[in-house]
């Protein structure tokens, strides 16, 4: 699903406040509603001194930040909203010394944060799978080199493999991975199974 395209004026129009991140937070983790982890009980009670709900039921306590990049974290939910902003409209990537100054506060915390929001992203990108009609093709990557052979037999080539969901009109998600040789065994051993998870 593609993201509507929002400016940082728009941005932090919806998510300046504390109190409007965790709102989002709630909602992206309870859409339905709160329904607690442990029983499944979808009666709750918002304890806002301390950001958790508590289930009816079994009285489970169970933290809006659980789970996610935010838990145990000291830093506020709006610099970490802005500073999420900030890594996904960064085309250069983004440093931690740039992002301390950005959001006020410690290189070392602005390190913590980027490692934490670049760990997810990997995570998020191991989720998914090809699915349908998937179309694959090989290739070789690597800088040209002067004299001896050239094309698939050409030394200091590494071999990859691209597979992509085939849309119709448009392509779907895409995987590329190295092989260890470009024989029909590996591609085999690549697409089949787990191996076909994305990154």
């Amino acid at each position: 699903m593609k993201a509507e395209a929002t400016n940082l004026l728009q941005w932090q129009a919806r998510f300046g406040t504390e109190k409007a991140c965790l709102e989002a937070l709630k909602q992206k983790r309870w859409p339905e509603g709160f329904q607690c982890p442990k029983c499944g009980h979808d009666r709750g009670y918002w304890i806002a001194e301390r950001k958790l709900f508590q289930c009816g039921h079994c009285r489970h306590q169970t933290s809006v930040t659980a789970g996610t990049i935010f838990h145990s974290s000291n830093v506020p939910l709006v610099q970490w909203f802005l500073a999420i902003y900030l890594m996904a409209s960064d085309k250069g990537g983004l440093s931690a010394l740039r992002l301390s100054k950005q959001i006020g506060v410690s290189w070392i915390t602005a390190h913590r944060m980027l490692r934490r929001m670049r760990r997810a992203m990997g995570d998020r990108d191991s989720l998914y799978r090809l699915e349908g009609l998937v179309e694959l093709d090989d290739a070789f990557v690597g800088g040209r080199r002067s004299g001896g052979k050239s094309g698939r037999g050409a030394e200091g080539k590494t071999p990859i493999l691209v597979a992509v969901e085939n849309r119709g009109k448009k392509a779907g998600f895409i995987t590329i991975g190295r092989l260890e040789k470009p024989h029909r065994a590996c591609v085999f051993d690549r697409i089949s199974g787990s191996q076909m998870a994305l990154g």
